[in-house]
This record gives C-alpha cells, structure tokens and sequence, in this order.
C-alpha cells in the first residue's frame, strides 16, 4: 500500500484567524499533508476567486473555519468564504467544519458588528452544521486538536484520492492493461448475472482451547526503561484472555455522522493489553512495557465479534450486553493469575528514566 499525502484547503475570514489559521496548516503538515490556502492574498475579487476554486478543485479535504465574522461579501450577496464552501460541497470534497464554541467571548474587533452581518453569519452557521462533520473550539490548542481528529476519521471514512510518489507508482502501461481487465469483469459479471454461492462457514474454535499470546517489547514508549525485558509467550484461552481485553481495549463513540459508531484506538489498546498480561504473569509494574501486535488484536476483535461478545463496525458500543454480563461476572469471581501461563522469554518491570538532571549530574564536564 503507497503512502498517502493529502491536500487539505483551509477557509475561513482572513484578518480575525490569521493565529487560527497558521496553527490548522501546522496541525495538517505534522501530519504528513500538504496545507493549501491563500494567505498571499485572500480573496478579494472574482479574478481571484477563479484562481482560489481551481485550487479547491485539486485538494482531497476542506477545513471551514468559523468563529465572530461572516466576511466580505461578493458580488452575488454572499461572502467569499461562502462561496468557496458552496464550491467544495458542489465537487463532493469532505467538508470538515470547526465552530467557535463561545463567539460571545471573542473580542468586539473581531466579530461582526452590524446587525445586518451577524444575521449573516448566524445563517451560515446554521448551514454549514446540518448533516456535516464539525467540531467546536474556543482555543487555538482546542481547533489544533479537533482538526487533527476530524481529518484521522475523515481519512478512514471518507478515503480521498492522495498524493503518491511518482516513483510508486505503477506505470502508465500497467494502469492501462489493469482497467481494461477491469472493464471485462464488468462485462462478464453482466452476462453471466449475479449468482449467490452458498459457503458453509468453518466453525470458530471453542472458548476455552488452548492459546497463545507474544508479548512484543514496547520500544517506543516515552518516559521508561526496561529491565530483562525481552519478547514473551504466554499460554491462555480466548475465555481467559477475554477479561483483560475487555478492561483494557481502549475505544471511543464517533459523533461525525447522524449515527454514532465506536472505533478503536489500535495503538494505545496493542499497548494496555500487552502490558495487563504481563503484569499478570509476573506481578510488577509493566505499565506501557509490553504489547501485542496489531493482528492479535484484529484476530480478538474478529473473534469476540462471532461469538456475539462484541458488536461489528456500525454499532455505537463495541461490547455486547452479553459481553458486560461476562465482564461484570468474572470481575465478581476476581482474577485469577492461572489464567496466563509464561511458556518462553522473560517478563521484565519498568523503572522510571533518570531526569535531564540527574543525568547532568553525572557528567564531569
């Protein structure tokens, strides 16, 4: 799979946000992408204007940022920043919204000051919130954060063309042959019609066969040292492992759609479930030491799924009602360290890094 850049549009009114918008384009370069906006010269006429909707033409995102002014407005009745969301919304780009969540405490200089203009700006507001993702900010560190998650849930929900390297790519002659393949599948599948085939789906194994677990040492954490810290293999069953998944999978509700949906935090929840298993095994402070990898996670999620102790992708809450009743039973029974049994390697603790400090005290020069 290539690896992806973005461009991502930024708007808003120009004089008020200029701090605002200096933050979103650092917020979208740390991440990778490619900030476009027109901080040379906003748009101030229809020559521009022009110039400006070409560029939103190009770009795979849209950031409207809206805080206490509606803007200048243009020959057709409506502000340029207006008309620039109209733009993105007729070329089907995602449309990520950031709304100032207290305009009453933004300074008089930088909010409308006629009655005229704030009825304006209200009618925007009102257009822009309905049936789009937005998110409310008061602090230029609260927008830096809010954009950062809505162009992560933007990415994976609304998948954009990208930007590759030029020497990823597979040459023209490749693209070619690949979409006439495409267009004869097409044309088979037509006349031949849509069959169903009915495949007898394998079991899943049973809850309490015999697993096992690596433990991967988590080299990447921030603020720690290990002690014998090495890769470890541990021995459950997938009842046993169940318990500490539950606890310690970390996940959150997505309001960006009309409809809630959970998603995980893979990174984090590889993290505190690798650690709560070898502090298991060897009772110790293995905060953030150990984790498991991503296709062991993929593989407990797939299977908490079939045996209905977990919701599929879609639902707002990712354990079952069932999976809460196990959960509440086992918490009731109490843990049992039998449940995790070390077949190889080495459960190591974690002690804190010496301070910037004490390291200079050690130095003699």
């Amino acid at each position: 799979m290539h690896d992806k850049r973005y461009s991502v549009f930024i708007s808003s009114t120009f004089e008020d946000l200029k701090a605002e918008r200096q933050a979103v384009q650092d917020v979208i370069i740390s991440a990778g992408d490619f900030p476009v906006q027109m901080e040379s010269f906003p748009a101030a006429d229809e020559g521009q204007f022009e110039f400006i909707k070409s560029l939103i033409d190009e770009c795979d995102y849209y950031v409207l940022i809206v805080a206490g002014r509606y803007g200048a407005v243009a020959d057709e009745g409506i502000s340029y920043t207006e008309q620039e969301y109209n733009h993105a919304i007729s070329k089907g780009i995602p449309v990520l919204v950031m709304l100032h969540g207290d305009r009453g405490s933004i300074p008089v200089n930088k909010s409308e000051d006629s009655q005229e203009g704030k009825r304006r700006l209200n009618a925007f507001i009102a257009t822009v919130e309905k049936n789009r993702l937005r998110k409310n900010w008061t602090t230029t560190d609260a927008l830096k954060l809010a954009v950062r998650e809505a162009l992560d849930h933007a990415k994976a929900t609304k998948p954009a063309v990208g930007w590759v390297r030029g020497d990823t790519t597979a040459s023209l002659e490749a693209l070619e042959e690949l979409n006439q393949i495409r267009k004869e599948n097409l044309r088979f599948r037509d006349e031949i019609g849509s069959l169903e085939i009915e495949l007898e789906l394998p079991p899943i194994p049973a809850m309490d066969d015999p697993i096992t677990i690596d433990l991967l040492p988590n080299i990447g954490r921030q603020g720690y040292v290990s002690t014998n810290e090495s890769t470890a293999t541990v021995q459950t069953t997938r009842i046993g492992a169940f318990p500490v998944f539950y606890s310690n999978l970390k996940w959150d509700t997505s309001h960006w759609t009309t409809e809630s949906s959970y998603y995980i935090e893979e990174e984090e929840s590889c993290v505190e479930i690798g650690s709560a298993i070898a502090g298991l095994v060897k009772p110790a402070d293995t905060s953030g030491a150990y984790k498991i990898s991503k296709s062991c996670l993929d593989r407990f999620i797939s299977y908490f799924i079939e045996a209905k102790l977990a919701n599929a992708t879609g639902a707002e809450h990712v354990f079952t009602e069932k999976a809460q009743r196990v959960a509440r039973r086992y918490s009731i029974a109490g843990g049992s360290l039998s449940a995790f049994k070390l077949i190889s390697g080495n459960i190591g603790s974690t002690s804190a890094m010496p301070s910037e400090k004490e390291l200079d005290d050690e130095i003699p020069f």
